[in-house]
C-alpha cells in the first residue's frame, strides 16, 4: 500500500541485529516512500552487528515461565550498563529497567523482572540493549538481543 515504510533487518534468528549505535554512519533507520504504480529505489543501506545472545527465557522459541521471570543474556564486554524492556503480545511496554549495571568477568547477565503482575497465558518478549557512556552526550547503544528471541508465556 501507498505510504512511508521503515526498512528493517529481516526478522530471523541469525545472531545479527541492525546496529543500534546511531553515533556512527550507516546506522540510521532507512525509510522508503511507496507511490502507487512506481518502483522502489533502495539505494541506502544500514549496518548490522552481532546480537546479544539470549540464554533464557526464549532462547530458541517461546518458553513457558512460572513465577518471577529472570532474563539471562550474554554479557557484552564493552558495555557500561544495559537497558532491559518487556513488551506484551500487543506491543505494549510492560516494564523497563534502563540502568542494569554492567558485569565484569561474567559470561551472562541476570535481570529479575520487577514490573507489575503479568497476565496468565500472555506472551511477552524481553529485549536487552548494551549501552556505553558517551561523556557529556547521551549514552550510545552498542548491541541488542534479536527480535524473535526472549519470547515467553507467563504462568502463575
Amino acid at each position: 500500500p501507498v505510504g512511508t515504510y521503515k526498512v528493517l533487518a529481516a526478522l530471523e534468528n541469525d545472531d545479527l541485529v541492525r546496529d543500534p549505535d546511531e553515533s556512527i554512519a550507516g546506522t540510521n533507520i532507512v525509510e522508503v516512500e511507496v507511490v502507487a504504480g512506481e518502483g522502489i529505489d533502495l539505494s541506502e543501506g544500514f549496518k548490522v552487528t552481532e546480537a546479544l545472545v539470549v540464554e533464557s527465557p526464549g532462547k530458541d522459541g517461546p518458553e513457558e515461565v512460572q513465577g518471577t521471570p529472570v532474563f539471562v543474556f550474554e554479557d557484552d564486554s564493552s558495555e557500561d550498563f544495559y537497558d532491559v524492556v518487556v513488551h506484551d503480545a500487543h506491543g505494549n511496554e510492560v516494564w523497563r529497567d534502563d540502568a542494569v549495571p554492567g558485569v565484569s568477568g561474567e559470561t551472562f547477565v541476570n535481570v529479575e523482572y520487577g514490573g507489575p503482575a503479568l497476565e496468565d497465558g500472555m506472551y511477552y518478549r524481553f529485549r536487552a540493549t548494551s549501552m556505553k557512556e558517551s561523556g557529556n552526550q547521551d549514552p550510545t547503544a552498542l548491541s541488542r538481543t534479536e527480535d524473535l528471541r526472549g519470547v515467553f508465556i507467563w504462568r502463575p
